[in-house]
């Protein structure tokens, strides 16, 4: 399970006075989250910048950063930024199709337009084939009013007990913002068959945004957040909120055919170097992740009609791949 990096900075932002306090004990309202992404960016934080000047990198900081996102994970993730904390963790990724849905009152267009251009971009990082659909789902994104939770929270525990432990979790749990959490292949270890990402509807603009990047990226292997690990969104200080060219990198690296669900980390990094080593980093850091003709079109989907009828209906969750997977968590 992965609580967003987001949730370290805000139990911090809780003990400021007395009425965060008191909005922290319970989950914090709308007014609290703008409040607290206003402070954020008043200290530089929430940064957009995919390849900051400020912050370079090197092919060995690559390789140690894979290494510490992809195969270590927080025993706990009430203790962020631990060292005693962080265990050994094999390679985790998807080896099939991922069909996703967002779901959810509160998602808006803007929302779906993200989703889509994100998971479009994550597609090509990959070579994932990813695909918004309406049946055989294997992915939810759901962002969520309080008055549906209940709701939800019985659907997805007809389909799998540990995706409604997940939510359950990030719903009581104040200082959570968002959540991620993988299921895994009953007969292939470590090989990834579900998701689900969790977000409230009182986290907007782009504490949003930032949730829906680390969320769905943390459910697709890197699951770790590590304080050295700059620049990027795996890391509690929230410094960044969008994917950075380092981190586009990582997903590649994880996605490489010459690593392989289950590898352990004495295993995967051999190859990991060779993989680094071949990478053309300026030519990655100089090609942004600008919208092409094929995004377009997906973002212009947002704003069908139909999409728009089909997303707002009365959610079901129908059984499926999730109903199959098997229990487990991924990450921190």
């Amino acid at each position: 399970m992965s609580g967003s990096g987001f949730s370290a900075a805000l139990r911090g932002f809780c003990v400021l006075g007395l009425a965060l306090l008191a909005a922290c004990a319970v989950r914090p309202t709308e007014e609290d989250y703008v409040a607290y992404q206003v402070a954020l960016r008043a200290m530089g934080d929430l940064r957009t910048e995919r390849t900051p000047a400020d912050a370079p990198f090197t092919r060995d900081d690559l390789i140690r950063n894979f290494e510490r996102i992809a195969l270590r994970h927080e025993a706990d993730a009430s203790v962020p930024a631990s060292e005693a904390n962080w265990q050994s963790n094999p390679l985790m990724r998807w080896e099939g199709p991922l069909n996703y849905r967002l779901l959810g009152s509160a998602a808006t267009d803007e929302d779906r337009a993200e989703v889509r251009r994100l998971m479009h971009q994550i597609s090509r990082l990959t070579g994932l084939e990813i695909i918004e659909a309406d049946s055989e789902l294997n992915f939810l994104i759901l962002i969520t009013t309080p008055s549906e939770r209940e709701h939800y929270a019985e659907q997805l525990g007809r389909l799998n007990p540990a995706l409604k432990g997940t939510f359950d979790f990030w719903r009581r749990t104040a200082s959570v913002i968002c959540v991620a959490n993988n299921l895994f292949s009953g007969t292939e270890a470590n090989r990834i068959v579900a998701g689900l990402v969790a977000i409230g509807s009182e986290t907007t603009g782009l504490l949003r945004k930032a949730c829906l990047h680390e969320e769905i990226v943390q459910a697709l292997g890197l699951a770790n957040d590590h304080p050295e690990v700059r620049p990027s969104i795996f890391n509690d200080d929230s410094e960044f909120a969008l994917l950075t060219a380092h981190d586009e990198l990582l997903l590649r690296i994880l996605y490489d055919p010459r690593l392989h669900a289950g590898m352990t980390a004495d295993q995967a990094m051999p190859a990991v170097r060779r993989i680094v080593a071949g990478l053309d980093i300026a030519q990655d850091m100089q090609s942004a992740s600008l919208p092409d003709a094929a995004d377009e079109s997906l973002i212009r989907a947002a704003y069908d009609p139909a999409l728009k009828s089909a997303a707002n209906a009365e959610p079901v969750l129908s059984s499926g791949p999730l109903a199959g997977a098997a229990a487990g968590t991924a990450g921190n």
